[in-house]
């Protein structure tokens, strides 16, 4: 846009002109985000996540105006409890992402030579190098073209290593992840995380320094390092014609607040316009909103007795002459350029040319879930909500139901009144006829059905890992029975899936860009010429970090095997251990002298080792002599088996015989009781009466032979004497 200068035309007039085209952008941004009710769900999600439902809201005081909020739910019968599991599934996911992601002994990222295809022609020629005729020597070697291409490739490295090393200082002076967490923070729980830079920074650092009289003065140096910070989403407002990415935006506004004891500081400040800052100085704090009227949305500047005032900076194109207007010194540049615009009161204070010659703006936006054509995404509170809702409401179900099945519901007709009600037992009196008090009093319960309700619940938490595809277990919380480590293992793949896609759009979203623009920072402005180089940022998240954790796992399995003297000799365990601490991120090992030391003397101590075939000779004897024993204690076994099986079989031939030797003493004992013309009940006297005194014969034999006496005479005689047994009379003698 240019506005030319009309004759007698004031220059701040020009100046408010130019101020009002461009702010004409920001009233289109605000509108758009509000209109497009990313605002109300983020409200929404808020409340969520600090679990308020509508009736917590009631209890709510609204800061500004001073009064209570009128609760929408007017009953007081139900319960109002309310058991939130959305802060801790997101405060679980946060860290989890982040000790992948922002992990405190390494690094996500690195950088990359950008390849030379002429180099690497020339690292496979091996044509010898002349200088005059004369051949190249080096330690006594002919130098060739491919020695130069690798000299060169390795000086390119060096240079590369220095230039990572300096942008990795500059993202630990400015605390980088500590901001990446907070934009991971807002990410998870309002679906968006938006991370300003680099912007610039002035350190005053102090150095001491020696002179030439040997004595050290203090010398303090100003230095201009660059820096990222997290930005509120609610605090910026982008292009609304640039879809779902942030890098196609023509512009995006940033809101912040400024005290007047800090606005007038940055009078006299380089870049800053004087005469635009005591105007503002001298008017009350203006606020700038979007209102919904009947028809639609409309920008309001409302005026009030703020205490901050509203700091509006946009980043985005404009013209050389917009910029001369302005104050800003655009040198040779021509046409459209990249700038930057700072609005206290819908006045500019100040205006520079973008930082980068690049023109790229300085903001990277990552979503936790992307939607559709909007740079918006959605974070957890909104995923969960739903299964939010069924947990709340099966849980205060619950609490009535406890309620109303511990409480006797009285049922009282005419007959009775109350007599006292204030000591530990109701007194009630009869009136009238009343013979029986049932028929004009009861009390009855209601069933309990928490198990019922608590089937909803278990199954909400269920939905809950679904959604979010992080089992409670990752929280420490056993659900269940204990799992095998085959069954957790297959619950970490399949978290590792969800998150390796988020992974690697923080890649894609945060790492790549931003640090690129850092790279360009030090290449247009790190007065470190050994430093610079053709470089790409190469994100590591996913292809070293996620890979890292996962090996970690696969090295604690590992080192079950350790005693197999085979693995011995051809595994490193000390390497092993070194690679499992690092990625648990513990620091407890020693010094590579003390570790190196420790392993001699372990191995002074064991002797001489046989050799490989010879142990694996002794392991295949081993498995043979566990075979044998295996098959021996099989047969065994099976012995055993048949022998019961044998034993089983014998028994129930046994009692197959006596059943049927049952059935005919019945059988004849019917037939001799009808020859004989008795009843079966008198010939089962007549078999006890002898038995009887057959009992009563064998212990008095052996009364007698226990005191050596005679044998007395007989109490039961045998119809006939068995032959060679006894004597006549004496049947039972020993």
């Amino acid at each position: 846009m240019i506005l030319p200068q009309q004759q007698g035309e004031e220059p701040n007039e020009r100046v408010d002109a130019l101020a009002s085209a461009i702010l004409s952008r920001r009233d289109e941004a605000i509108k758009h985000r509000a209109a497009s009710g990313v605002e109300r769900r983020w409200r929404e999600d808020e409340a969520a996540f600090d679990g308020l439902d509508s009736s917590g809201k009631g209890a709510m005081i609204d800061y500004a105006t001073g009064k209570l909020s009128p609760s929408r739910d007017k009953s007081t019968s139900r319960s109002k409890v309310l058991m939130n599991i959305i802060r801790p599934k997101c405060e679980q996911t946060e860290g989890r992402f982040a000790d992948i992601q922002l992990p405190v002994d390494d690094k996500n990222w690195g950088l990359k030579i950008t390849p030379v295809p002429e180099l690497v022609m020339q690292a496979k020629d091996k044509t010898p190098v002349v200088n005059q005729g004369q051949p190249v020597m080096k330690e006594g070697k002919q130098v060739t073209m491919a020695d130069l291409a690798h000299h060169d490739m390795a000086t390119a490295h060096e240079r590369m290593k220095a230039m990572e090393d300096e942008i990795d200082d500059q993202l630990t002076e400015c605390g980088f992840n500590g901001e990446c967490r907070k934009v991971l923070k807002d990410a998870v729980r309002l679906g968006t995380g938006i991370i300003k830079g680099p912007g610039v920074i002035k350190n005053l650092r102090k150095i001491w320094k020696r002179g030439n009289d040997g004595v050290h003065a203090l010398e303090i140096v100003e230095e201009h390092a660059p820096y990222s910070k997290r930005v509120d989403p609610w605090n910026v407002f982008p292009d609304p014609e640039c879809g779902d990415d942030i890098r196609k935006a023509g512009y995006i506004w940033e809101r912040e607040y400024i005290l007047p004891r800090d606005l007038r500081r940055l009078m006299g400040v380089t870049g800053y316009l004087n005469d635009q800052i005591a105007r503002v100085l001298n008017e009350d704090p203006v606020r700038t909103t979007a209102t919904a009227s009947a028809e639609r949305l409309k920008i309001e500047s409302i005026v009030g007795e703020h205490q901050s005032y509203e700091m509006w900076t946009y980043h985005g194109d404009l013209t050389v002459d917009d910029l001369a207007v302005l104050g800003c010194d655009c040198g040779e540049a021509k046409g459209g350029v990249s700038a930057c615009v700072v609005f206290v009161n819908d006045r500019p204070i100040k205006a520079v040319l973008n930082l980068l010659d690049t023109g790229d703006l300085p903001y990277d936006f990552f979503q936790w879930t992307q939607v559709t054509n909007s740079v918006w995404g959605i974070g957890l509170p909104r995923i969960l909500m739903w299964s939010q809702r069924v947990l709340t409401a099966a849980w205060r179900m619950m609490m009535d139901n406890g309620r109303n099945s511990t409480r006797g519901h009285v049922v009282k007709g005419d007959g009775l009144r109350m007599v006292d009600n204030t000591g530990p037992h109701t007194v009630w009196e009869a009136t009238g006829d009343l013979t029986d008090v049932r028929q004009a009093f009861g009390v009855f319960f209601f069933p309990s059905i928490q198990t019922e309700l608590q089937n909803i619940i278990e199954l909400a938490l269920r939905f809950v890992d679904l959604e979010t595809a992080l089992p409670m277990a990752f929280a420490g919380e056993q659900v269940g029975p204990a799992e095998t480590l085959g069954a957790v293992e297959l619950k970490v793949d399949s978290s590792n899936v969800s998150l390796r896609s988020r992974v690697k759009l923080w890649d894609d979203q945060i790492t790549r860009p931003h640090l690129t623009r850092y790279y360009t920072w030090n290449m247009q402005y790190n007065d470190k010429d050994d430093i610079k180089g053709d470089y790409n940022v190469d994100p590591r998240g996913v292809s070293v970090l996620l890979a890292k954790d996962k090996a970690a796992q696969s090295i604690v399995q590992l080192l079950q095997f350790r005693a197999d003297p085979l693995l011995g000799e051809i595994i490193d365990w000390a390497k092993a251990v070194k690679q499992l601490l690092a990625a648990q991120q513990v620091d407890i090992l020693k010094s590579d002298e003390e570790i190196e030391a420790a392993l001699q003397k372990i191995r002074e101590g064991q002797g001489q080792q046989p050799a490989v075939p010879v142990q694996a000779a002794q392991i295949r004897a081993q498995t043979d002599i566990q075979k044998e024993q295996m098959r021996q204690q099989m047969e065994e076994s099976k012995f055993i088996a048949q022998r019961q099986t044998d034993a089983q079989d014998r028994e129930l031939d046994r009692q197959h015989e006596l059943q049927l030797a049952l059935i005919a003493r019945e059988t004849k004992m019917l037939e001799l009781a009808a020859k004989g013309d008795m009843t079966l009940e008198q010939i089962k006297a007549e078999l006890a009466k002898t038995s009887l005194t057959l009992n009563m014969q064998r212990e008095l034999s052996e009364m007698n032979a226990m005191r050596g006496r005679e044998q007395r005479r007989q109490v039961a005689r045998d119809a006939v004497e068995p032959v060679g047994r006894a004597k006549p009379g004496r049947a039972f003698e020993e």
